[in-house]
């Protein structure tokens, strides 16, 4: 393993993260409301201006805004995020609260969704005109189509209510009365919704790339010269999945995106659905730890992608170009 390849993609993921807080810290200075709303909600109107003034400087706010940044960065560093101006507890401890939810949900779904691609889009890639390869890119279209909100909402109306077998929302408790099958009630549709807006694009790249690499003329040569069929699939396959990984790491921002209105849909327990009512109750510093630890999770996300790409191409390993 390059040690400067290692080094090079930690400052960039370093970058990201301090432009990510830079630009959060600054959006949410710039907004509506202050802590005294958070604490008292309506009743913050009865409240003296000494008072208000009192809260602002409990939160650092009668400071410059680089100087209040510069505090909050540094206090990150020590894995401190400052305190909910709702609850008046750490934030820390608030999103670790909520990451075991976002993980599974995450993992799950990612792990359904790279084995679900990879089968569709193999097939229909290495069968080019079949109906597999028309019947993907209908599925593709369709499914990249559906907003999930709405197919959120379809399968509550149908599971939930019309059926009564599964539950509308909550994320359950392993610890709790109904036990792990409880915790698998509740991530089943939240899960499905993700899996299946996102499987059909995901399978319709890689069998386009699929598709464009059996036409390469490597591929003519390697059947001209008697090589085995199965080791050119193979080839195709493995230099198919270099694109494939790159476009995975490229979607990854929005994926997390649409899993927030996933989590908000379903209530389940997660940092998606935390940001969302730190948001509607102008809790600002739960918004931006949430929105930083995300940011973190896209980046290891992404170094964990890009070290699988790195293995697998000996053009990355030499240098030739890098994502």
């Amino acid at each position: 393993m390059n040690v400067k390849w290692i080094g090079k993609r930690m400052m960039m993921g370093t970058i990201v993260l301090i432009v990510i807080s830079f630009l959060s810290f600054f959006i949410m200075h710039m907004a509506p409301g202050d802590p005294a709303t958070a604490f008292y909600g309506g009743n913050a109107q009865t409240l003296s201006t000494a008072e208000k003034e009192r809260i602002s400087s409990a939160f650092s706010l009668d400071r410059p805004v680089i100087e209040q940044y510069g505090s909050w960065l540094k206090e990150i560093v020590k894995g401190n995020l400052g305190y909910s101006s709702k609850e008046g507890r750490p934030v820390t401890v608030i999103v670790l609260e909520r990451l075991p939810n976002t993980l599974l949900l995450f993992g799950v779904t990612i792990f359904f969704i790279i084995i679900g691609s990879l089968l569709l889009g193999t097939i229909a890639g290495m069968k080019a005109g079949s109906w597999w390869d028309k019947g993907l890119s209908a599925i593709s279209i369709a499914s990249s189509s559906i907003p999930s909100f709405w197919l959120g909402i379809l399968l509550i109306f149908f599971f939930s209510v019309k059926l009564g077998i599964l539950p509308s929302s909550g994320s359950g408790e392993v610890g709790g009365d109904g036990g792990l099958l409880d915790k698998l009630r509740h991530l089943i549709m939240p899960a499905a919704v993700i899996i299946l807006t996102h499987t059909g694009i995901y399978a319709r790249f890689l069998q386009e790339s699929i598709k464009a690499e059996s036409s390469k003329y490597y591929v003519m040569v390697a059947r001209a010269n008697g090589v085995v069929e199965r080791e050119i699939r193979k080839g195709i396959l493995h230099n198919s999945s270099v694109p494939y990984l790159n476009y995975i790491g490229m979607t990854l921002p929005s994926f997390f995106g649409g899993s927030i209105i996933v989590e908000s849909l379903f209530a389940w327990s997660g940092l998606g659905q935390l940001i969302v009512k730190a948001v509607m109750v102008k809790d600002f510093p739960v918004v931006m730890g949430g929105i930083l630890v995300i940011g973190l999770l896209v980046v290891l996300s992404l170094f964990i992608i890009d070290f699988i790409m790195y293995a697998m191409d000996p053009k990355l390993r030499k240098g030739a170009y890098s994502r």
